[in-house]
């Protein structure tokens, strides 16, 4: 983890689209109460159960955001996030604590905002307001459909689900480097990795997908699609 050479809120071309409803004098504010940070791949970002003293933007790269297992049992993905997500926000009116860890999957630069400033712009800026409100909504619709899928699909519709929002969603494309690991994909579809390995080796053998060091083609996205409804 290393601080970076900081460029202004103001500046900034990559704000958020959020961020970007701020007036210039909350643009400043923002700016005096964040740092930019660097994180390298595996380094963790938030750890679950610490004070969550702030809001944090990703400015480049990929991060995951998990509950620890307790008692032996594996970590849990919640989500994926890459750049131009905000994150953190169940903390700005919810517990005083992480409910969660985020750690970076690659090299990663996030900004780091005050929690108090964040909620200032809540009760001040509408615009603001309501576009957190919307980004939170679709996370939780989100976490409920992959409670659903978790629980319903067998487990080559849960991998064939995964890659499907990983080349939509994360790396927005059908060819990716696969940043993340097999445990990563298993935790996130919730099986055990060898099982995650299986499967994936029966879509390469199929000649649905690709996987060339660590490079994933998706290669039939129907029979993907296909799998991911009825499996």
């Amino acid at each position: 983890m290393s601080g970076n050479e900081t460029v202004s809120c103001l500046s900034c071309v990559m704000k958020s689209e959020c961020f970007n409803q701020l007036n210039i004098d909350e643009l400043s504010n923002a700016d005096k109460n964040k740092v930019e940070i660097h994180f390298k791949k595996k380094e963790i970002i938030a750890k679950q159960g610490a004070f969550a003293s702030h809001i944090m933007y990703i400015k480049k790269g990929l991060v995951k955001l998990y509950l620890e297992g307790e008692h032996g049992h594996q970590d849990v993905i919640v989500n994926f996030f890459s750049a131009g997500e905000v994150i953190g926000l169940a903390s700005l009116y919810g517990k005083s604590t992480f409910e969660y860890s985020v750690s970076a999957l690659e090299e990663s630069t996030l900004c780091l905002i005050d929690i108090n400033i964040v909620r200032t712009f809540t009760q001040s800026n509408a615009a603001f307001s309501t576009l957190l409100i919307k980004k939170m909504n679709e996370g939780t619709v989100y976490a409920y459909r992959q409670l659903y899928d978790i629980t319903n699909r067998q487990l080559n519709g849960r991998i064939a689900g995964a890659l499907i929002y990983l080349a939509k969603n994360v790396y927005k494309r059908k060819i990716f480097k696969l940043t993340l690991t097999r445990k990563d994909l298993a935790e996130f579809t919730g099986m055990a990795t060898m099982s995650a390995i299986r499967v994936l080796n029966n879509l390469k053998s199929e000649g649905i997908i690709s996987d060339k060091n660590g490079n994933v083609e998706i290669l039939n996205m129907d029979a993907l699609e296909h799998i991911s409804r009825t499996g």
